[in-house]
């Protein structure tokens, strides 16, 4: 290789310093680790996740619920991991191009104390970072100064396990072949004579041919043992064979390493149940990662240059064995029954179940039944008027959405001293809205037995802002991208655990296990108007249909209007739930297996796979309908005629997670590569605003056939801002304070009085 500075031997040794130029090789031959620091570089500065709240998972982490010392030592823990598996890998794939480096006494750990460049330098963001965002949030100097010690002290304490392994491990040329240095330059100088002319460096006359060619990295000067600068060691003169056992001696070191921790944390869920394991997301991504990082260089020890292809095999080996055994991944609904024939889904049979004219009686006269007795708890005694009905919408968005609605929904009734829940007799929504929404039901529900129990405590509101996001990362990281070797039973039914379960077995532990039932378990409550009716309706994944998820008859909401004298060739938009799973145990479900399919945020939480022939799969509502609006419709449009006869007037509460009326911004493209994405990008930005053109229309049209008094209240939070709430499960001490200010905003005290006008 060509020599730069030949004639000048400062800058030649500053510009050939090991750590330097290890830097280089990083950004020239290892784009990978250059594309995951950059990734984790973007989450702690903000540039990257920020609407999704991926920063906060790194600068706030939660440990049993806390952002304290111990989530800080873990999160460092999982970064040290991360260092260490791209100090090892890196070392195993490129340290062939150092030979220098079998000479010195300790090569691996010269190669990871010149190779921190990179490391230091995120670790430095980091530290800037995290006192940038907590000075910011006002938190004490002290609190932050304990927090980053603790992360400095995880990062430590993995480095030295690492460095403690291979100090015992690490081996040199002398002790591989056991020989002493001057046996060494006896078999390395035969054939060499050094001569030393005056102003020379020590130079051979006759140099043997480096076994790795063109492929080597010139070194000159590089950081030793006690941080010195040292000059690095000729190699020349030794035999090429002996340099390469050094290198395959250390790589076999560096891979028995590797292969023990991936064992050790893909072993780590197994142990998943136990809370302590329950490490905060931000270490679940650098355990992710780091299981990445040492497989492929593990592999790559073994196959060398055929890395790539043999990677490429395995996922092809991997993906057919998933489509021969999917029953092992596919995540499923908690309740159904999979052995059983699955259910035809064929327009055939939809239409059977859509368009049954008896049927839809049936559950028409049913749900009038259900609608007097409403009438009936909520009518005055004495006096003739008739009562609002009001319907419940409520839009997805994680946890933000969840804690939202909950709040308001508490907030609304404690201002109407109890008086508006009862009048509620319709909920629909999608995502965490709905999740919050079912939680206050539930307690709602609960007060009916036990006086004691009140929904509009403000513990509850912290309760559904708990963190879900922490065993569902380590999940990811530990389950369901290996073996998902845990299994659990449920009657005769038996299924796997993973992210999905994670999610309902975190969502019960955090709302004390109230929402642990079944779908029948709702059934008498809402036929008795205890509670309001809730329609749960998860989008169909593969065909784009609505699945409507009720314990009540609702066939009614998936048939089209049957006395229309317009003919069309309408087709099945919707499917009802329970009919269509009648034999596979539909009235089992667990409830919480019905919100996880509402409110599925792809990748974080699984689609689930339901018992079809052909199969279909569900995921989130808000893929089609993020506020249950067109359920609310077709409710009213069904029963028009009862409610403009015995109701006041209808209310639908929308609560939102952002405005409706958003900011017009330019957000035209101004370069190349914009112009490239920007008409997908745009596509996906305007799903949420094109809902909202659709929704104002379909309300136009409604307002021309309701023959009764019909309003729309919006609750929204003003997510515009700089410090915008992440949509995520997981929410920061400073985002609930966020939700729980957002009532004071003036549309919404201005949404308040509009209500208490409307109740007079």
């Amino acid at each position: 290789m060509q020599i730069l500075f030949k004639k000048h031997q400062g800058l030649r040794r500053a510009f050939y310093f090991f750590p330097l130029q290890l830097f280089f090789m990083t950004i020239k031959e290892n784009l990978v680790f250059v594309f995951m620091w950059l990734l984790f570089f973007g989450f702690v500065t903000k540039a990257i996740g920020v609407k999704y709240g991926i920063p906060y998972l790194f600068l706030y982490p939660e440990y049993f619920n806390k952002v304290s010392f111990s989530s800080f030592f873990l999160l460092g823990f999982g970064c040290g991991g991360f260092i260490m598996s791209y100090n090892v890998s890196s070392y195993i794939i490129n340290s062939f191009r150092f030979p220098f480096l079998a000479t010195l006494d300790r090569p691996f750990f010269t190669f990871i104390l010149n190779n921190c460049f990179i490391p230091l330098a995120f670790l430095v963001t980091f530290v800037y970072c995290e006192f940038s965002n907590r000075a910011y949030d006002n938190i004490s100097s002290a609190t932050v100064w304990s927090h980053t010690g603790g992360f400095m002290l995880g990062v430590t304490c993995f480095l030295l396990i690492t460095i403690v392994y291979f100090y015992l491990f690490d081996k040199n040329i002398l002790k591989v072949f056991g020989i002493g240095p001057k046996k060494v330059s006896k078999l390395s100088y035969k054939k060499e004579k050094v001569r030393l002319g005056h102003g020379m460096e020590w130079e051979s006359v006759k140099h043997n041919q480096p076994a790795f060619g063109d492929r080597t990295w010139h070194i000159e000067t590089y950081l030793g043992g006690n941080l010195g600068l040292k000059l690095a060691r000729g190699y020349e003169h030794y035999d090429h064979k002996m340099l390469d056992k050094i290198f395959k001696q250390n790589h076999q070191t560096g891979m028995v390493f590797e292969v023990v921790a991936i064992i050790s944390l893909l072993m780590l869920g197994v142990f998943r149940d136990n809370p302590v394991l329950m490490v905060p997301a931000g270490a679940s991504i650098w355990l992710l990662f780091t299981i990445f990082t040492m497989l492929v260089s593990a592999i790559h020890n073994f196959f060398r240059g055929w890395t790539t292809i043999v990677v490429i095999g395995l996922l092809v080996v991997v993906n057919y064995f998933s489509s021969t055994h999917w029953d092992w991944f596919a995540a499923k609904a908690y309740g159904l029954n999979y052995t059983t024939a699955p259910a035809p889904y064929s327009y055939e049979e939809l239409n059977k179940l859509n368009n049954d004219p008896v049927l839809i009686k049936q559950d028409k006269d049913h749900m009038l039944g259900v609608l007097d007795l409403w009438k009936l708890k909520n009518s005055d005694a004495g006096n003739n008027d008739k009562p609002p009905f009001i319907i419940i919408n409520t839009s997805g968005g994680g946890l933000r959405s969840a804690m939202w609605t909950y709040f308001t929904l508490r907030y609304l009734d404690s201002v109407f001293n109890g008086q508006l829940y009862k009048r509620v007799e319709l909920i629909t929504g999608s995502s965490g809205g709905l999740v919050g929404a079912a939680y206050y039901r539930e307690l709602y529900l609960e007060h009916q037995k036990d006086k004691g129990i009140n929904p509009n405590d403000m513990r509850y509101v912290s309760n559904i802002s708990e963190d879900i996001l922490n065993p569902m990362a380590f999940t990811i990281a530990t389950n369901d991208l290996a073996f998902r070797l845990q299994r659990f039973k449920d009657g005769p039914y038996s299924y796997t655990k993973d992210r999905g379960y994670a999610f309902e077995e975190k969502l019960n532990e955090n709302t004390g296990n109230v929402l642990n039932k079944r779908l029948r378990d709702y059934r008498l409550p809402e036929e008795q108007a205890v509670i309001p009716l809730m329609i749960i309706t998860p989008t169909i994944v593969n065909d784009g249909r609505k699945l409507l998820i009720s314990p009540q008859g609702i066939s009614f909401m998936t048939a089209y209007d049957i006395d229309t004298p317009m003919h069309y060739n309408a087709v099945p938009q919707s499917v009802e739930f329970s009919r269509l799973f009648a034999n596979q145990d539909a009235q089992n479900l667990w409830f919480t297996s019905a919100l996880r399919m509402n409110a599925t945020f792809p990748y974080i939480t699984p689609i689930t796979a339901l018992p079809t022939d052909p199969a279909i799969e569900a995921m989130d509502a808000g893929l089609l309908d993020n506020f249950g609006l067109e359920e609310s419709v077709k409710f009213t449009f069904t029963f028009r005629k009862w409610l403009a006869e015995n109701t006041g007037r209808v209310i639908i509460i929308q609560i939102r997670d952002q405005l409706k009326q958003t900011l017009i911004r330019d957000n035209s493209p101004n370069n190349l590569i914009s112009s490239l994405t920007f008409p997908i990008s745009r596509f996906y930005g305007n799903l949420f605003p094109v809902e909202n053109y659709k929704e104002d229309r379909m309300l136009e049209y409604m307002s021309h056939w309701y023959k009764g008094k019909m309003n729309l209240i919006y609750f929204q939070i003003d997510n515009t801002g700089t410090d915008d709430i992440s949509l995520s499960w997981h929410l920061t001490d400073k985002e609930k304070n966020q939700v729980k200010n957002a009532m004071k905003q003036s549309d919404n005290q201005f949404s308040t009085e509009q209500l208490r006008k409307l109740f007079r």
